[in-house]
Order: structure tokens, then C-alpha cells, then sequence
């Protein structure tokens, strides 16, 4: 148990097991399956953080062409991470003797997914700051945030998942295009994008922050 505690992946396990748990407190108390949902959509949250794993360990090493086809897939999955969050719009399902637990639930369900997207994020960062540069690990994170707000929107919005990129990208090309002139596609994306950017960059200066009083 105490290595559990001692690693992020442990962590990470023990956080999503509480997640669970409180799904299945939640079936125990209404005999509903409703936010069954969440399980699939907390699934793909972990998608992300599961490649941006594959590509620390394993491909550090790997040619330019690869480590940038690895670094797409990664970031097509990414707004699967943040996402959760935009499913705090089912809270009008909830009734209202147990809205309390609902709420519980969907913010467990979200932050868990929010903080797997720092973390994946994070990786990504380091991992191109060693490869290449600073200024390209920079760069590169400040397109992922916002092209991930922009992802939220293709998912919650026009019903798009990352699958559709594989079976139906002229359709999303075609969709994506057409909503420039949608108010709300630029306030989703430069609102979640701006979150995310911010997030990424707190946790970036508080582990910063760390190493330093380490070496100290």
C-alpha cells in the first residue's frame, strides 16, 4: 500500500478506484445505472496519460517522424482528459434528494480527468524540452491547451469523439470550418484553453519550485 502512495501511478489508481467506489455507492442508493457514462468517459481521460506514458518510456530514443506521429495521436486524445468537466450538464438529471452526491460524483469525475490532462501535458512538455528545446516545449504547450479547448467544443457541441478523426476527418474539417462564425467555438476554446494554459503553468511552477529547495 505504501508504494501506492509513493508513485503517481499508484496515486492516479487510488484516485480513479474512489471515483468508481462512489459511482457504486451512488447505483447502491438508486438503483440506477445513469452515470454509467462517466466509467466510459473517464476511460478515455486515462487515454491520453496511457500514450503520453508509452511515449516517455519507450520512445525517447525513437526517430523525429515517429516521436511526431506519436505526439498527434497523443493530442487527438487529449480533450478526452478536460472534457469531464462539460459533463456537469447532466446535473439537471439528478434528483433532488441526492443532488449533493451528484455534484460529488461529476467534480470527482472531472478533476480526476482534469489532472490526468496536466499530467499528460506535463510529460509531453518535458519530453520536448529534452528532445528539441525550451522555446519549442513552450510553444508546443500553449497550441496543445488551446487546440484542446477547441476539441471540448468539437466533442460537447457538434458530437465529434477522437475516433472520427480516423473514419470521418472531411466531416470534421467540413464542421470545424463552419463554426468559425460561431461565437461560442472561439469562447469555448479560448476559455478552456486559458484554464488549461493556466493550470499547466501552476503546476509547472509549484514542481519547479520543488526541485529547487531539493537541490538546496
Amino acid at each position: 500500500m505504501k508504494k501506492l502512495f509513493k508513485s503517481t501511478k499508484g496515486l492516479l489508481f487510488l484516485l480513479i478506484s474512489f471515483c468508481l467506489f462512489l459511482w457504486m455507492i451512488r447505483i447502491s442508493m438508486t438503483k440506477s445505472l445513469f452515470f454509467g457514462f462517466l466509467i466510459w468517459n473517464l476511460f478515455l481521460a486515462y487515454t491520453p496519460y496511457f500514450i503520453s506514458s508509452i511515449i516517455k518510456e519507450k520512445m525517447q530514443n525513437s526517430s523525429t517522424f515517429k516521436l511526431i506521429i506519436a505526439l498527434f495521436v497523443w493530442l487527438l486524445f487529449l480533450p478526452n482528459a478536460p472534457y469531464i468537466i462539460t459533463d456537469f450538464i447532466h446535473l439537471h438529471h439528478a434528483k433532488a434528494n441526492l443532488i449533493w452526491l451528484d455534484i460529488f460524483i461529476l467534480f470527482a469525475f472531472s478533476s480526476t480527468g482534469l489532472l490526468l490532462a496536466i499530467l499528460s501535458l506535463t510529460e509531453v512538455y518535458k519530453l520536448i524540452k529534452q528532445k528539441w528545446n525550451l522555446q519549442y516545449a513552450n510553444y508546443f504547450s500553449i497550441s496543445a491547451t488551446f487546440l484542446c479547448g477547441f476539441g471540448i467544443y468539437l466533442g460537447r457541441f457538434l458530437r465529434f469523439n477522437s475516433w472520427d478523426f480516423f473514419t470521418n476527418p472531411l466531416l470534421i474539417l467540413k464542421k470545424s470550418f463552419l463554426s468559425i462564425n460561431d461565437p461560442k467555438t472561439w469562447f469555448i476554446t479560448i476559455s478552456f484553453g486559458s484554464f488549461l494554459y493556466l493550470l499547466f503553468s501552476l503546476f509547472k511552477s509549484v514542481e519547479n519550485i520543488s526541485l529547487e529547495k531539493q537541490k538546496h
